[in-house]
């Protein structure tokens, strides 16, 4: 039980994922240090950015769905009657 849990948490050879993940920690930690990134920094960055797109995206939204009910009732100012127009001719016709 104790092996299939280190075997699914780190791969097959522990020793090797240990290893690599040190090699990843130093290189990241050399690219924040050259950046003067904070590791608070680089999270709060990641977070406001994806605060930053939805709220992009919500505010386009809003500007989509204003425009789309705006073409609706533009539209449906020529469509609605017109098409009631020629419903009622057509019963006229078929009685």
């Amino acid at each position: 039980m104790a092996d299939d849990l280190k075997t699914r948490g780190a791969g097959r050879n522990i020793g090797k994922t240990i290893l690599q993940l040190v090699v990843a920690c130093i290189f990241v930690g050399a690219i924040l240090a050259v950046l003067d990134v904070s590791p608070f920094g680089f999270w709060r960055a990641i977070f406001n950015g994806a605060r930053n797109l939805v709220d992009a995206i919500a505010g386009s939204f809003g500007e989509i769905v204003s425009n789309l009910l705006t073409y609706f009732l533009l539209g449906a100012a020529i469509v609605v009657p017109v098409w009631l127009v020629s419903r009622l001719l057509s019963r006229r016709r078929s009685k």
